[in-house]
């Protein structure tokens, strides 16, 4: 299976599912090239019951990030979950409740797009 993009409504609709991957847990964070960025979260899903799944995003044309590495990654806060916005011409996603002002979380990602990938819990 591939990544496949995101809407507005989209994303709306998977953040609601994965209730904003409130408590959820951090798996990895996966530079592809100096404008492609994976995170993967585990999240429990909504629709299957509270299951544990993963749910992989790919930000592509990055022009902005704050970034930490692994050993801090895996200590940030989930209890407030994951802020992700898509707007026509740009996508951002954020560590923590930053609707609207996602560069003054503690780690954020902004790019041109970004989709998205379910996979199996890597629990």
């Amino acid at each position: 299976m591939s990544v496949k993009p995101l809407s507005a409504q989209a994303l709306k609709s998977l953040l609601e599912r994965i209730d904003s991957a409130h408590e959820g847990e951090i798996r990895s964070l996966t530079p592809l090239s100096p404008t492609s960025i994976e995170i993967r979260f585990s999240v429990q899903d909504i629709a299957r019951g509270y299951d544990w799944i993963d749910v992989l995003f790919r930000l592509e044309g990055v022009n902005d990030a704050k970034l930490v590495s692994d050993n801090v990654l895996r200590g940030l806060d989930m209890s407030e979950g994951i802020t992700a916005e898509i707007t026509p011409s740009s996508a951002a996603l954020a560590i923590g409740s930053y609707s609207g002002r996602v560069n003054e979380a503690p780690f954020y990602i902004q790019g041109a797009s970004m989709g998205y990938q379910e996979l199996p819990f890597s629990g």
